[in-house]
């Protein structure tokens, strides 16, 4: 289908969300009370309408999470445009928002839990979700750092002694051997205070074998079967008459792929996108995170105080076959430790004055620990020589201290102005602990402090709508280069860095509401100046066997773009929308690298040309009193650039289409789901990678690495609600 075709499409979908407004209008017997349901956010630190907010926000509710089936980021991804994610299983998922972020060593978006921010397990399944949301465009003032490209929080259902002792047990099962376990309940407890308590397990193929063709060191054939498991329970309640509480404690578990990889040899345009893996080493990654979180919120006279302070420890292995054959014996063993603790305190007004205020102050301080290895040798010839070699030894100490303010004035309930700003301070400091093969410890400490401000002016409108301009900046922290040590005038030892990325966006946008609440509607135009892109970059290593993975600063780029969501309610069973998002965006004339490559006016890695969702919810009684759902949402991902920057190809587009089907009796819920029913071979993202082989004569000197999109599943649940 060619993309005319698809925006064909698009249009004539277009024109069917926007009739049934016309007809409702004109004397529907829907009646005026079939209005769409209020969407509460916290994407500013305060509940709020999402469409009072003066920028873009996407929200996924709960029970939109529990109909479609969503469990993982892979599924985000698609159902929210010019959000570009590929779900790794390492814990560091590749992503970017309107182009802003880069896959690899760095990343550019922020990813919470109860505003807690997650630095280790990003990837982890969360679930028992009351929302999901995603934050579009830089979010200095209230998030920081590492949140360039904008923020993906989870919110959890909270304890609430008045729903009751509830919970559920749903079990699920389906394609790929899939066993999936979910546990909830929420439980009273005395006075105000309630329990909540979640748990899931599930098992899973996968949809890649590995045929062991060598017969050596034959693996296990699922490629990419993995096992997931995990709990979380939390605590909230009263401690005085103006002090609250709300605790949790969390445990996740992973046994599974580094990634869902493929080896892919042919090109754009005729991909193989092949379902076996001939490795002669699986890769896979055995990890587990434990994290505690305590929030406490005083309510005063005039403003609330909060204090939020989390602790989250993951250990984990990693083993990464680097060639993806079975003709060279390499790959690295990558055990990782990482801490990371964080305290955030603000102040909140709590008054219906025109002056609304937050200030606050932030620290986080994570400390990671690799103590890895390479291996390699020609065991293709047989002749059993095999050398294991230190690859990454290093201690990363990594610390934000920031202060923050926000302030909103309503002049004449017409006009809003907001002002922000937000002072953060950031530095690593990082140790290579291998000094046998490197000629010493390579030791670094890069750090700076960054001031970004924000301005928001916004005009409220007769029909219940906005219009507002804002103009806000983020930035991405530098760092420092493992792989590439030098040495300095007094001959020490030391680690290369790379720079931080600032980025300024301006955005223009409106929101409004419509059709007697029927229908809701958000456009929004942005441009975005980005500056000191950096990207990842891996080579072979120069000096030795094996490859050198480091981050360098390209250069700048600006971005434009347009997005769109509307939702109506076409009738009194039937909900319909659609999202849309396009981004242009270009490398800044004069952007020329070391060896002379000119990117001036190329296309950066990461960024999709544009991606629309259609999306249909119908729900209804039936005659014998069972309740009968159905969902549909198309998503169209359209091309990518891939990596490495110079020399990437475009990742072709690719639609996928969901469908749900359910039905309610009583305590029992049985569900259907049919995920990429087409059975659309896709890439979310991929890397020219030099080929480590010995067989350059038949491949090349590279090959393409392509991260798979999950294909067809069907899968079928059953839910006992009590």
């Amino acid at each position: 289908m060619n993309f005319n075709y698809k925006f064909y499409s698009i249009a004539v979908i277009t024109s069917l969300l926007i009739s049934p407004i016309v007809f409702t209008e004109n004397g529907s017997d829907d009646g005026d009370s079939l209005t769409l349901d209020e969407i509460i956010v916290t994407a500013r630190k305060r509940e709020e309408s999402l469409l009072d907010i003066s920028e873009s926000v996407s929200a996924i509710s709960g029970s939109d999470i529990d109909k479609q089936n969503i469990k993982g980021l892979d599924q985000v991804g698609l159902r929210i445009p010019n959000l570009n994610l590929a779900m790794r299983a390492d814990g560091y998922p590749n992503v970017s928002i309107r182009g802003i972020g880069a896959f690899g060593l760095t990343q550019g978006v922020g990813f919470y839990l109860d505003d807690v921010q997650l630095f280790s397990d990003a990837s982890s399944r969360f679930g028992d979700l009351d929302r999901i949301e995603v934050l579009k465009g830089p979010q200095g003032i209230l998030y920081g750092g590492s949140n360039i490209g904008g923020a993906v929080k989870f919110v959890s259902k909270r304890p609430n002694p008045e729903d009751g002792y509830n919970g559920r047990i749903k079990l699920q099962g389906g394609q790929q051997s899939v066993r999936d376990t979910e546990f909830s309940l929420n439980v009273p407890l005395q006075g105000d205070w309630a329990m909540r308590l979640f748990a899931f397990d599930r098992n899973d193929d996968g949809f890649i074998t590995n045929p062991n063709s060598d017969g050596i060191d034959n693996q296990p054939t699922d490629v990419v079967a993995y096992s997931q498991n995990g709990a979380r329970i939390s605590i909230a309640g009263s401690l005085s008459d103006n002090l609250s509480l709300f605790a949790s404690a969390r445990r996740n578990e992973y046994d599974g792929p580094v990634n869902t990889w493929a080896r892919e040899l042919g090109q754009p345009g005729s991909f193989q996108y092949p379902k076996k893996l001939d490795l002669d080493k699986n890769s896979t990654r055995e990890a587990e995170t434990t994290a505690f979180n305590l929030e406490l919120n005083w309510e005063m006279d005039g403003y609330d105080l909060t204090s939020i302070t989390s602790y989250t420890d993951t250990e984990s292995t990693r083993i990464t076959d680097v060639d993806l054959t079975q003709f060279w014996f390499f790959y690295t063993t990558r055990p990782e430790e990482m801490e990371v603790t964080t305290q955030e305190i603000r102040l909140t007004s709590n008054t219906d004055s025109n002056l609304q205020w937050i200030v606050g102050v932030y620290a986080s301080n994570y400390e990671r620990l690799m103590d890895s290895t390479l291996t390699f040798g020609p065991d293709a010839l047989g002749i059993g020589a095999v050398f294991v070699m230190p690859f990454e030894k290093i201690i990363e100490d990594n610390t934000h201290r920031a202060a923050f303010a926000s302030i909103s004035y309503d002049l004449n309930d017409l006009w809003r102005v907001d002002l922000g700003i937000r002072v953060d301070k950031w530095e690593e400091d990082e140790q290579n602990l291998d000094a046998e093969t490197n000629g010493g410890i390579h030791a670094g400490v890069v750090n700076d402090t960054e001031t970004l401000p924000r301005l928001s002016i916004t005009r409220n409108l007769e029909n219940d709508g906005i219009v507002y301009l804002t103009s806000s900046q983020g930035y991405e922290p530098g760092g420092l280069n493992n792989g590439v040590p030098y040495t300095d005038a007094n001959g020490n030892r030391l680690l290369g860095s790379f720079g931080k990325e600032e980025a300024t966006q301006h955005e223009l946008g409106w929101k409004s509401t419509f059709n007697d609440g029927k229908s809701s509607m958000s456009l929004a135009y942005f441009n975005i100046d980005y500056k000191d892109r950096a990207f990842q970059v891996v080579a072979p290593n120069p000096g030795g066997p094996g490859l050198i993975e480091y981050v360098t600063n390209i250069g700048d780029s600006e971005q434009d773009g347009v997005e769109i969501e509307v939702t109506t309610k076409a009738s009194e069973y039937l909900t319909l929308s659609l999202a849309a998002g396009w981004v242009d965006s270009e490398f800044s004339d004069g952007t020329i690298l070391a060896d002379g490559t000119n990117l001036s006016g190329q296309t950066p890695s990461g960024t999709i040309d544009n991606s629309f969702l259609v999306a249909a919810d119908y729900a209804r009684t039936l005659s014998n009193g069972a309740d009968f759902t159905f969902g549909l949402q198309w998503s169209y991902t359209g091309q990518g650039i891939g990596m490495p920057v110079v020399g990437a190809l475009k990742n072709p587009s690719y639609e996928v289409l969901n469908l749900q089907m359910g039905v309610s009796t009583g305590a029992w819920d049985f569900l259907l789901t049919m995920d990429n029913v087409m059975n659309e071979d896709y890439y979310t993202d991929m890397e020219v990678f030099p080929n480590l082989s010995n067989d350059q004569a038949t491949i090349g000197d590279t090959f393409i690495i392509g991260t798979y999109g999950p294909p067809k599943l069907y899968q079928a649940s059953l839910t006992y609600n009590f």
